[in-house]
């Protein structure tokens, strides 16, 4: 299980960070589509899915965990602001959004044991890139040139119309709306940046490989009492460079 990583937070500190987590939610929520200015806020599954990835930006300390009223505040803002870039992000409802989910849940689960935040955070700006990609890219392309021909017996463009629904209910919008959604994740990851917490002192012992954890604790179970005495980090750094004794 990791450990918990926090921060001490002045009051002006925090505002600052929760005034970028305000902005990408703002913008986050923004469309511009051919009928004017709407704004779009998270719903249910946009929810679920940030909670889930709070979860792992917790657990790996990329997120700092609230240890007074200011860090509830940061964290509460930086919750919102999640939430709306997953609806930011995520395909439209149809299977291509389940599919897209399940990914992320399976990620997510892997990446929530042993995984350091930096790689975390790498994978969660692939992540959105492919998503931006797919849903400001892909779909537009595809359901725009794409069109069954005529048939005098079966009405082909009407059944591939339907079929596209299923996939994803595409709504077209501006170019401006990929403005504001590239604002909002801008402010998020400047949020997230700024208020990244200090590593933990012993975050390199949890990036061990499972196979030198045991080692290592074999180690200390068979020799440690032996000594009568603690050991110390470079007595274990020099363990562990060791070969691996055969029996």
């Amino acid at each position: 299980m990791s450990a918990r990583s926090s921060r001490i937070w002045t009051p002006g500190a925090a505002a600052g960070v929760a005034a970028l987590f305000t902005l990408a939610f703002f913008f986050g929520g923004l469309w511009v589509g051919a009928s004017g200015v709407e704004y779009h806020a998270f719903g249910l599954v946009d929810g679920l899915a940030a909670i889930l990835i709070l979860y792992v930006l917790l657990n790996t300390q990329a997120l700092s965990w609230p240890r007074d009223i200011w860090g509830a505040l940061v964290l509460i803002y930086a919750a919102g602001a999640t939430a709306q870039l997953v609806g930011l992000l995520l395909p439209p409802p149809g299977v291509l959004e389940w599919v897209v989910l399940g990914v992320i849940v399976y990620f997510a689960w892997n990446a929530s044991f042993a995984a350091h935040r930096t790689r975390v955070v790498m994978t969660l700006g692939l992540v959105a890139l492919a998503l931006a990609a797919l849903k400001y890219s892909v779909l537009p392309f595809i359901w725009a040139r794409t069109r069954l021909p005529e048939t005098p017996l079966i009405d082909l463009q009407a059944l591939g119309e339907g079929l596209k629904g299923l996939v994803a209910v595409y709504v077209p919008s501006r170019p401006l709306t990929q403005l504001f959604a590239f604002a909002a994740i801008l402010a998020w990851v400047l949020g997230v940046w700024l208020q990244w917490p200090p590593a933990a002192e012993d975050d390199w012992l949890r990036r061990l490989p499972r196979a030198d954890r045991d080692r290592l604790l074999f180690w200390l179970l068979t020799e440690g009492p032996e000594r009568g005495r603690e050991i110390n980090v470079e007595e274990v750094r020099g363990y562990l460079d060791r070969p691996e004794r055969q029996e």
